[in-house]
């Protein structure tokens, strides 16, 4: 599975510079902190700040490559990490709709045995400063969607969002809403929603962001109200 990711990876790389010549390639990046790493809902830094950081590489054909890292915390294990490895492509389809077509593998280096494997595909339209997108991600069966009893499982999520820049500000609101089903729903009987709702002010190179974030899955943590700082360039 990890072969196949970084193939991809390497793949979506060398189509970006060899088509170099014909074509623009933009290498951006962010780095930031976040009061508590929330992923769909779940809280993967067990409430705690986590350090954040994305390069990402961008051709002008709509093909890109990203790399985004963070810090976890897991019981026993003061040094987790996460690093992300996607390949993708994005094309304009109209002037107000988009697909945006990816593959990511989610790398744990100090629990191999967590890796995994998701493909996923977003449409977006945009009308002046508003726009919306909805999409699904899968993962087929593989190593770390097996259960106790080693028998694997897919894992699907729906999701859907929200943004609308505020007229003469630097405001942006923001709004989610996902629900997944499979090996990584956390929830007894099947079937997890999380949501999110918040905003953010970009006062560039600065992104200052406030978001209210929730599942149904969990205990005590179901809900947080998450602060991110990061820096583009």
């Amino acid at each position: 599975m990890r072969l196949t990711c970084h193939f991809l990876g390497a793949a979506g790389l060398a189509c970006l510079w060899t088509s170099a010549a014909a074509a623009a390639v933009d290498l951006s990046g962010e780095i930031g902190v976040v009061s508590d790493y929330r992923y769909r809902g779940i809280s993967l830094s067990r409430g705690r700040p986590a350090v954040q950081g994305t390069l990402t590489l961008a051709h002008d054909s709509g093909l890109y490559a990203e790399v985004w890292a963070s810090t976890l915390e897991r019981p026993g294990d003061p040094t987790s990490s996460e690093v992300d490895f996607t390949a993708g492509y994005e094309k304009d389809l109209s002037e107000h709709f988009s697909i945006d077509l990816s593959g990511t593998s989610f790398a744990y280096p100090s629990a191999g045995a967590d890796n995994y494997f998701e493909a996923t595909a977003i449409v977006t339209t945009t009308r002046g400063r508003a726009s919306a997108s909805a999409g699904v991600s899968y993962i087929p069966r593989q190593r770390a969607t097996r259960d106790e009893q080693g028998r694997g499982h897919d894992n699907s999520y729906l999701f859907g969002t929200a943004e609308y820049g505020l007229p003469r500000t630097p405001v942006t609101l923001k709004a989610g809403l996902g629900y997944e089903r499979g090996a990584f729903d956390e929830v007894e009987h099947g079937g997890k929603w999380d949501w999110t709702l918040g905003g953010e002010v970009k006062l560039k190179p600065a992104k200052l962001g406030l978001a209210y974030v929730g599942s149904n899955a969990g205990a005590g943590d179901r809900h947080a109200l998450v602060a991110t700082l990061s820096f583009a360039w």
